[in-house]
């Protein structure tokens, strides 16, 4: 009896253990599910939704077929279930799309309706999948995007800078536009020292409601570790600041942290 338990009990934590569902971060209704081994994908044009099936490659190489009515995915894994290195859309047998794997060549004609093996630009900025913890956490950052779209303040701003870092820039033609949409901001300008930037919402910096909605929104400067911003937008005034706080450490080790806020007057 204790050994049937103890069987069951292994069973549970292995089933456990094994759940692993993944979602796009671009989109986050898209899915790949090995657990219950089916996909729900899109990717550019190109949508499917059906089961999936890993094969291991005569070279060693493994990859996920997302299986379709006439078209098929074919997606080559990285050394993680969640990160893909290639892919390729194909229009054939499933069958044969099954060789393809394994033996990583096929003796009949597959029509290539896309691949990065044809066409430029990487895979992995349009898929990139993450667990069910970074599903929650995306999930309620998305949720600042939401508010700001009820009070309709997403959109492309075209934008006039007139101080930038306690520099006044308001006698010259310092243009550029802002963007927010449902994930965060970018801003772009012919100013030197605002190039490009970037910034993603985060949930844990924007507890007010009420702040959102009159255009005051926190986040996190994207491909930097310890550095935020706060954007406040006043489309009544026709003005925004973006301020920025990033936290770098010298080469003695000291941290040293750097603000700069930028003004601008919106145009259009």
């Amino acid at each position: 009896m204790n050994n049937y338990i103890y069987t069951i009990f292994f069973l549970l934590i292995s089933a456990s253990v094994s759940s692993q569902k993944y979602y796009d971060s671009n989109d986050l209704k898209y899915f790949i599910d090995f657990s219950n081994r089916n996909a729900n994908l899109k990717f550019q044009d190109y949508k499917i939704n059906g089961p999936i099936e890993d094969i291991i490659s005569y070279y060693g190489n493994r990859y996920t077929i997302v299986r379709g009515d006439s078209i098929h995915w074919l997606l080559q894994q990285s050394d993680k279930r969640n990160k893909y290195l290639s892919y390729l859309i194909l229009k054939g047998e499933y069958s044969e799309v099954q060789k393809l794997a394994k033996w990583e060549y096929s003796n009949k004609q597959l029509e290539v309706l896309a691949s990065d093996r044809i066409f430029s630009g990487y895979f992995r900025d349009y898929f990139n999948f993450v667990d069910e913890d970074e599903y929650l956490k995306l999930s309620s950052d998305r949720l600042v995007g939401g508010y700001l779209d009820d009070v309709n303040l997403l959109g492309e701003y075209k934008i006039k800078v007139f101080r930038d870092n306690g520099v006044n820039y308001f006698d010259l033609n310092i243009k550029g536009s802002l963007k927010l949409d449902q994930k965060g901001v970018i801003i772009e300008t012919n100013l030197p020292t605002l190039t490009k930037f970037e910034g993603t919402y985060d949930s844990e910096l924007n507890t007010n409601i009420e702040f959102i909605k009159k255009g005051i929104v926190a986040g996190r400067i994207n491909f930097k570790e310890r550095a935020i911003f706060s954007l406040n937008l006043d489309l009544k005034k026709r003005t925004g600041t973006l301020t920025s706080l990033e936290v770098e450490v010298s080469e003695e080790g000291v941290e040293l942290s750097k603000r700069k806020t930028t003004t601008f007057i919106i145009e259009d």
